[in-house]
């Protein structure tokens, strides 16, 4: 009998991780569908045709081995994204944020800040996911926006050296000094007709 639940839930995490769309018992409500992503960052392989989903550009900050979660809900015209990182600097803060296009050998290739509304930067209108580590070297964030990834436009998650600037400290609004560690992710988006 465990034999059995075990088998039945790792098959209902399956459905899940493959992107499955999740419908509720009632006809007219809203379904909630999502992401759920996992990967251990390695090095850059600059041997390599294609790089792994999950790189660190900077083993110092992002050590080799160190694993990431990513989980993007959609639910109506509400998204919610939530990454967990273990294996970091305990104590360290890093600069998170969903990303253009999927990861490369280049920390450059991920191109720029996933933007609601294009030139606006402000937590609202991007997925800021901002996270501390704590002793054990574990960081989670949360953010929930009002709208949802256009689709095929959002592709990745980018740990910066530092926490996220609103315009206070020096730094321009949204920037988190270097890229350090890049996971591309198959982020869920709606159409323009949708």
């Amino acid at each position: 009998m465990r034999t059995l639940a075990t088998g039945a839930a790792a098959m209902a995490a399956a459905i899940w991780i493959a992107g499955t769309t999740v419908g509720t018992a009632e006809a007219n409500a809203p379904m909630i569908t999502g992401v759920f992503e996992t990967g251990r960052f390695v090095p850059v392989d600059p041997a390599a045709e294609r790089q792994a989903p999950a790189l660190t550009y900077d083993a110092g900050l992002v050590p080799e081995g160190a694993e990431i979660m990513v989980h993007q809900r959609v639910m109506g015209g509400v998204m919610s994204v939530e990454v967990t990182v273990d294996g970091l600097v305990p104590g360290r803060t890093y600069g998170t944020h969903v990303h253009i296009a999927p990861c490369g050998a280049d920390p450059a290739a991920a191109l720029g800040h996933y933007r609601n509304v294009p030139d606006v930067v402000t937590p609202r209108n991007e997925v800021w996911l901002d996270l501390t580590a704590d002793p054990s070297g574990t960081g989670r964030a949360r953010a929930e926006q009002e709208w949802v990834f256009r689709a095929g436009e959002a592709a990745s998650v980018v740990l910066h050296e530092r926490g996220t600037s609103h315009g206070h400290d020096g730094h321009a609004p949204g920037d988190a000094g270097g890229r350090v560690a890049c996971f591309s992710v198959p982020f869920q988006g709606t159409s323009a007709t949708a």
